[in-house]
């Protein structure tokens, strides 16, 4: 029996067996090819005190492809491969050179919910830092972190997720710790598919910093919001679209400067699309 098919028996059985709920679960087929296309936008303005920082407004455009490589037939763990085709970043000239990206391949582990374990190499000699985090945010992004319990729709649950890495930079923040909440809008049935429609929704915590300005070192406070959602087909394990919005502002309420002055607003809004 092909693994495509037996995923399909097996969630049939397990919404049969739970009156309506569906125990979501993540298990690629192997071999199966996706390509994808992220665009990332990422703008950011500095109150005229900071110090060193011009306004930034950049567009990054990945193309990448998703090689099933394996998955566990009782549903322990899968692991796919993450190769970038191509990567722009626009305006053009831009730093870094995110040509150097292209051909670099990155391992993602699942379990068998979807719960992203690990991420293999550990480095890239070739790539910057940035670059680096870019492909881990990739692998990330496969992972549809479904819950254990079986859901219905308007069930939610919480899962925990890097956050994207201006948000790191900007605020110190340690992204194993950065919890979210999801919910189930729809389960969307046709003859052949089953979307499960499923939104994200969090608050940044708030990290006590501080920035750099003209009048010297003030101490900040960041907070934010993470909104997003993505539709993911359970009978093919593949995700179809995913759309996430980062909003992180920095305040200081410091004497010399007044009370709730915003010093930096950074803003980043991801989609990936199956092509």
């Amino acid at each position: 029996m092909k693994l495509a098919h037996l995923s399909w028996v097996i969630l049939v059985a397990e919404i049969a067996a739970c009156s309506g709920k569906v125990a979501l679960r993540y298990r690629p087929r192997r071999d199966a090819v996706q390509h994808y296309v992220l665009t990332l936008h990422y703008s950011r303005d500095d109150a005229p005190i900071v110090a060193s920082v011009a306004p930034t407004d950049q567009v990054w455009t990945i193309y990448y492809t998703q090689l099933g490589r394996f998955t566990d037939r009782g549903g322990a763990g899968s692991q796919v491969s993450l190769q970038i085709d191509s990567a722009q970043l626009q305006p053009s000239g831009a730093d870094p050179d995110v040509s150097a990206m292209n051909g670099a391949t990155i391992l993602a582990f699942l379990d068998g919910g979807g719960q992203l374990q690990r991420t293999e190499p550990d480095t890239f000699p070739r790539l910057t830092h940035d670059m680096v985090l870019r492909l881990q945010a990739i692998a990330a992004a496969v992972a549809p972190w479904f819950p254990q319990e079986p859901v219905g729709p308007g069930d939610g649950w919480t899962v925990t997720t890097p956050a994207p890495v201006e948000v790191l930079e900007m605020s110190g923040q340690d992204s194993s710790k950065l919890q979210l909440h999801a919910t189930l809008n729809a389960l969307q049935k046709s003859v052949h598919d089953q979307i499960a429609d499923v939104a994200i929704d969090g608050q940044l915590p708030p990290v006590e910093t501080r920035v750099t300005t003209s009048v010297g070192a003030l101490a900040a406070r960041s907070s934010g919001t993470i909104i997003g959602r993505y539709r993911f087909s359970l009978p093919r394990s593949v995700m179809i679209f995913e759309e996430l919005s980062v909003t992180l502002n920095l305040v200081t309420a410091h004497p010399m400067v007044g009370r709730d002055t915003l010093l930096s607003k950074l803003v980043t809004q991801t989609t990936i699309r199956l092509q």
